[in-house]
């Protein structure tokens, strides 16, 4: 079951929980969804009414960061038990499609990294099919024709599984503003993860990921494009923080504003 951490749900599902309710969901034949939000996704959804909605409105929710995880801990005066990434993710769900013969279909990335990522699944995981790839244009979200032909191709391959990962929030814009068009399978907003897939770029080690520094890793190899955002998120988390200590009734506020489909204020 689902609990608030500020104004986003999040499950408390472990691992092996996860791949069984996924394993039932494909054998069902439903049409589910799993959002991984981490603090940056916690940022935008403060400020984007149908970004938060889009989230609480997802099937599953794990936690990615270990900021989420305090901030679980200040409000709840408890941890949450699992703090599971995209990046993390998505090879535990590849192992169990490697196990059952599920089929994946592949929706991101710059030209040619859907293939490269493609070809590494197929290695690594040899039981696994990869029945499409796409990498869609630049802006091809704000084009409804466009999307509308992109979500034909998804359902045409008829992939058990299917990583969207035009990076946040655009995955949830394209998913939620045409959820109708979408056939059933098991979606993942997963952002960058096909880049890891593909090799293009490098996971932090464990370690640090265990403790997590993820982040620091991550802002050490592209400094220039992830500086900003970082920076950003760290005030936001002491804006939170200021909040849940000072003003929790703001939090409570956007909680039933949600519950009554009313504006973001």
């Amino acid at each position: 079951m689902k609990d608030y951490i500020t104004f986003l749900k999040f499950d408390d599902l472990s691992p092996d929980e996860l791949l069984k309710c996924y394993e039932q969901d494909i054998l069902n034949n439903k049409k589910v969804i799993t959002e991984t939000p981490n603090l940056d996704g916690l940022r935008v959804a403060y400020k984007d009414c149908f970004i938060r909605r889009s989230i609480n409105f997802a099937d599953y929710s794990t936690i990615d960061g270990t900021p989420i995880l305090w901030l679980a801990k200040l409000i709840h005066k408890k941890q949450f038990r699992y703090k599971i990434s995209g990046s993390d993710l998505v090879p535990m769900v590849l192992e169990l499609a490697n196990e059952k013969g599920f089929t994946v279909t592949l929706f991101g990335g710059k030209e040619g990294v859907a293939e490269k990522a493609k070809a590494k699944i197929e290695k690594n995981y040899p039981n696994v099919r990869v029945v499409s790839t796409m990498c869609p244009e630049f802006g091809f979200e704000k084009n409804k024709e466009q999307s509308l032909s992109y979500i034909q191709q998804i359902n045409d391959s008829k992939a058990n599984i299917i990583l969207l990962c035009t990076g946040f929030p655009k995955s949830e814009r394209f998913f939620f503003e045409n959820y109708d068009s979408f056939g059933p399978g098991l979606y993942f907003n997963v952002g960058a993860t096909i880049d890891f897939l593909a090799g293009s770029i490098k996971r932090a080690p464990k370690w640090m990921s265990k403790i997590g520094l993820e982040w620091f890793y991550r802002l050490f190899k592209d400094f220039r494009r992830l500086f900003k955002r970082y920076w950003l998120d760290f005030w936001f988390l002491i804006k939170m923080l200021f909040i849940i200590t000072f003003n929790k009734k703001k939090i409570l506020r956007m909680r039933e504003n949600e519950a009554k489909n009313e504006s973001c204020n």
